[in-house]
């Protein structure tokens, strides 16, 4: 397989310069969930002076202005990015446009603090006891000592279609472990039950996202994402060029580095040849 291009962190904007439109993930990337990484920040506002449009596409089940909202909170202003995509409202726009999902209670298999912005008819419909419900969401993160009593219930309904708006399976929020809600719907696929996902490695998410930049004039595209599990795989099935962040996100740990520290190429590769999908790019972050 064509290992990638390593980047030093003061290589970046010279190598990326031929494209004109970049998507970039948000947590491992932009955030933690808790702040901004400021050489991201930096990466964006010089994004922004050159009119190269950003576009955010997200695990995150929160509805898109939800999580436009959180980003200004944490100090990204809305000018300093085209728009975003989120896995929640990928799943909402399932919920108002699918017949098949239009009735019936929806039972939450995460904490569900991320639907405060879902549209009130949909929120209306959810259920605690699992017993009620048509249809199993998979929503948000959680601490991974409470994945056994999140997936017990789950275990009794496999009849009930799962919808996963995020399809993460490990996210690191404030520099902690947890499983996310993809955790829980790959044990219920393996119990045979149904899933149907939103977000990535779908390389739908990935064409919405870049069909919003092509009505902006970015054609040539990078996406900028830190998972080999969903970024790098529905990049390279979406036919977009990937930069792969090594240093920021979820396989930092497991790759020994500190925050933002240069990777070798012979420090990543061991982990790269555990995934079959290869970025173009890698890099430590962005700077």
């Amino acid at each position: 397989m064509t290992a990638p291009t390593l980047l030093r962190l003061d290589q970046l904007d010279e190598a990326l310069a031929a494209y004109d439109g970049f998507i970039l993930d948000l947590w491992g990337v932009l955030i933690d969930g808790y702040e901004t990484f400021p050489g991201a920040r930096a990466w964006l506002e010089r994004r922004a002076a050159e009119g190269k449009p950003v576009w955010f596409l997200s695990n995150a089940s929160r509805d898109a202005d939800g999580m436009v909202e959180e980003l200004g909170k944490l100090g990204v202003p809305r000018e300093l990015f085209a728009g975003i995509t989120t896995s929640g409202q990928l799943a909402i726009d399932a919920f108002q446009q699918d017949p098949t999902f239009s009735e019936g209670g929806i039972y939450l298999s995460g904490p569900g603090t991320g639907q405060v912005g879902w549209p009130a008819e949909i929120r209306a419909r959810f259920v605690e006891d699992i017993e009620q419900a048509a249809i199993i969401l998979g929503v948000g993160s959680f601490p991974e000592d409470e994945l056994e009593a999140r997936f017990a219930p789950l275990a009794m309904a496999l009849d009930k279609p799962f919808l996963c708006a995020n399809p993460d399976r490990n996210v690191v929020s404030g520099g902690l472990p947890f499983y996310a809600a993809g955790k829980l719907a790959d044990r219920f696929a393996a119990l045979g039950g149904a899933v149907t996902w939103y977000g990535k490695p779908d390389p739908y998410a990935f064409h919405c996202a870049a069909g919003a930049l092509a009505e902006r004039g970015a054609k040539r595209l990078l996406f900028v994402g830190d998972s080999l599990v969903t970024d790098v795989p529905g990049a390279v099935a979406a036919g977009i060029d990937c930069l792969w962040l090594a240093a920021t996100g979820i396989h930092r740990e497991a790759l020994g580095l500190d925050f933002n520290q240069e990777p070798t190429r012979e420090g990543l590769e061991p982990l790269l040849r555990q995934h079959p999908e290869r970025p173009r790019f890698a890099a430590a972050g962005l700077a």
